[in-house]
């Protein structure tokens, strides 16, 4: 009797502490899972409407913003960091998997389409500054931050001060159509 207590009891707290790790760095997961850093850095944020924040800029400069973008190009930022520029993206509710029982098979998976250009100036993590993960062109991030009262001098779109950001190299998100979803 005390064998099966200590093993049900065992089985139960393996379950609970696997519970608790989440999708983990990647999001391996068939939904979306917020990190509990992003969960507090997305607090209060609005979504961004690049197209409403270019059209009425009094009403969004200054406000806190979040969205995913794909990067098509980084370079050094004035002050230190990265200047990210990229098209803002929709994240899927059902991310794709290339085994429908096996979620860590699982990748964020956004739409294929990207929307408006924006420009992101984000201090990245030193392992994703340089080597294998680093963010470049191609890598996915979710960004929260606040719109600056600048535009970008080439293109004159909206540029975003970053207080938080996770990211994805190439291969560790998805594109609708890519996996099942």
């Amino acid at each position: 009797m005390k064998r099966s207590s200590f093993l049900l009891g065992s089985l139960l707290v393996s379950s609970i502490l696997l519970g608790c790790g989440g999708a983990g760095r990647w999001g391996h997961a068939r939904h979306y899972e917020p990190t509990k850093d992003e969960k507090s850095a997305i607090e209060g944020a609005r979504d961004l409407d690049a197209p409403m924040a270019t059209l009425k800029p009094e009403a969004w400069r200054g406000q806190k913003v979040k969205f995913f973008m794909v990067v098509s190009e980084r370079k050094d930022a004035p002050g230190g960091g990265a200047y990210l520029t990229g098209q803002v993206h929709t994240l899927n509710e059902i991310n794709g998997c290339e085994n429908k029982f096996d979620e860590d098979s699982c990748r964020v998976t956004i739409k294929p389409k990207g929307h408006e250009t924006v420009h992101a100036v984000v201090r990245l993590q030193p392992d994703e500054d340089a080597g294998p993960l680093r963010v470049g062109n191609g890598s996915l991030v979710r960004v929260v931050g606040v719109l600056t009262d600048a535009t970008d001098p080439d293109d004159g779109k909206l540029v975003i001060q970053a207080s938080w950001y996770r990211q994805w190299p190439i291969g560790y998100y998805a594109r609708e159509g890519d996996l099942r979803q």
